[in-house]
């Protein structure tokens, strides 16, 4: 069940690390700067046409996409996502529903206003409702794609999980790079745009599939249920906080499991709790932008997914009792 689930969920290692230091009052005139460029990017992502390459880079795979989003007064709101390497893999958003196409796999859809692939979906909403676990620093200018940008950091307020280094078009408030680093400020994931236009209508390819037919809401081609099994998670870090709990059967191996969703508003976590069986790969620790943690207790098998350190998700996975 694992490799099949790591398949599906984990994401590897990068390049590049970095510090940044301020003094006291620095710290507290750039906050609010900062986030003046981080609503300014939520603004941008939700409400600009345009048309991107960018490259995202992860362990020793570097995957390139093409990226597309277009807002219309009568549709609304459509996202397109296509990886251009590998197995046909797309994922396109119309307004607030998400279906994966994969040509390998079945195509499924979620509830969502955003595509959460490259960026997390806070990306896109108003900085204050990260202000209780994250701030937000600016750096200096840069220049990245041929464009001017500006240099926000996002740092956890109690350094223990990961934190992002993003850079802004000052023009647009585009996203053109992402770099996500562990506590020691080494880097564990990055993405850069290679191409961006900004356009002052929606792209064609997006007026050419917006009434393409969705594939069925996960929650259809699952069981789903109240969590059934008499083990459960007793502590979360600081910050986060249940959002869902449910049995239901994974859509790759039909396994049953008792699933719960935490998340602190930029990152989110999954617990897995399954029956132990014997063809179960158990002891498994990878860790990465998306750390998988899996361990055996009393004849079930705990896994924690998610993009948080690996300490942590150990903590997690032995506070389930």
């Amino acid at each position: 069940m694992i490799t099949r689930l790591c398949r599906f969920v984990l994401c590897g290692v990068i390049l590049f690390s970095g510090t940044f230091t301020v003094s006291a009052q620095q710290n507290n005139e750039q906050t609010d700067n900062g986030a003046d460029w981080f609503n300014r990017m939520a603004e941008a992502l939700t409400t600009l046409n345009f048309e991107a390459s960018l490259v995202h880079v992860h362990g020793d795979q570097i995957e390139p996409y093409q990226w597309f989003q277009g807002n219309d007064s009568e549709v609304g709101s459509t996202e397109l996502l296509i990886q251009m390497n590998g197995p046909d893999f797309r994922i396109l958003r119309v307004n607030d529903r998400v279906a994966h196409f994969n040509s390998s796999a079945t195509s499924y859809s979620l509830r969502s206003d955003t595509i959460t692939a490259i960026f997390p979906a806070a990306f896109s909403e108003p900085f204050e409702r990260l202000e209780h676990s994250y701030q937000v620093t600016v750096g200096g200018g840069a220049r990245v794609l041929g464009r001017n940008a500006q240099h926000i950091r996002i740092l956890s307020r109690d350094n223990q999980r990961y934190s992002y280094a993003l850079w802004i078009d000052r023009k647009n408030g585009m996203p053109l790079k992402m770099i996500i680093l562990n506590q020691s400020g080494n880097i564990v994931e990055q993405m850069q745009l290679t191409s961006l236009s900004v356009r002052s209508s929606e792209p064609e390819i997006i007026a050419e599939i917006e009434n393409i037919e969705m594939p069925p809401l996960l929650n259809e081609l699952r069981v789903e249920k109240p969590t059934h099994y008499a083990v459960e998670p007793l502590w979360a870090p600081q910050g986060f906080r249940l959002i869902s709990q449910e049995n239901h059967n994974l859509l790759v191996d039909a396994t049953p499991v008792d699933h719960y969703l935490f998340s602190d508003g930029l990152t989110e976590y999954s617990v897995y709790i399954a029956e132990l069986t014997p063809d179960m790969e158990t002891d498994l620790a990878l860790s990465s932008s998306q750390t998988l943690f899996s361990m055996r207790h009393n004849g079930f098998l705990v896994t924690v997914v998610g993009q948080v350190p690996l300490a942590m998700a150990q903590r997690i996975a032995t506070e389930v009792k």
